[in-house]
């Protein structure tokens, strides 16, 4: 079973379909892609700014790591490997980021054998509540403050501490 974030992006959209069709799911784990070709992953992802302080990081290892001695290039050589390791662990993570800083927000999880069938699950129960959501009336124009009702104390029950009674 794979388990996926489920993002859905900015705006309004009337249609419950449209926004379904409009969802991103994001794969949680590992990402294979993301360890054989970061570069090409990131490219595929439209990630600009990972992309950039990913080579940006490459570049500045190599300057640190000068490439005349033996001993730097398999230092370098290994902490390429364990960088982009570590990449693969986090890209997925990295991507949802990404989506929540171009305004898309998290709506939800969604699980299943394969994507088709975490899309399928998500949306079974994910499209009707949409369409009990559409058929609410707008809520009644307040005027003043007479319809807010007045606070009523904490919300728990009075002289008990957490599960317990107060002494």
């Amino acid at each position: 079973m794979t388990l996926y974030s489920v993002y859905e992006p900015p705006g309004e959209a009337l249609d419950p379909e449209e926004r379904a069709e409009a969802l991103v799911f994001v794969r949680e784990g590992f990402s294979w892609p993301a360890l054989l070709v970061p570069g090409l992953w990131l490219l595929y992802q439209r990630m600009w700014l990972e992309l950039v302080l990913f080579v940006a990081l490459f570049a500045v290892l190599g300057w640190v790591f000068d490439p005349s001695g033996d001993q730097t290039q398999t230092l370098f050589g290994w902490l390429s490997v364990a960088i982009v390791v570590l990449f693969a662990f986090e890209a997925n993570d990295l991507r949802g980021a990404a989506l929540e800083r171009e305004g898309y927000t998290q709506v939800g999880t969604a699980i299943g054998a394969g994507r088709d069938a975490a899309e399928l699950a998500f949306l079974q129960t994910w499209l009707p509540r949409q369409e009990k959501g559409r058929e609410r009336p707008p809520p009644p124009e307040r005027r003043g403050n007479a319809d807010i009702p007045a606070p009523r104390g904490s919300g728990e029950a009075e002289g008990v501490i957490g599960l317990f009674p107060a002494p």
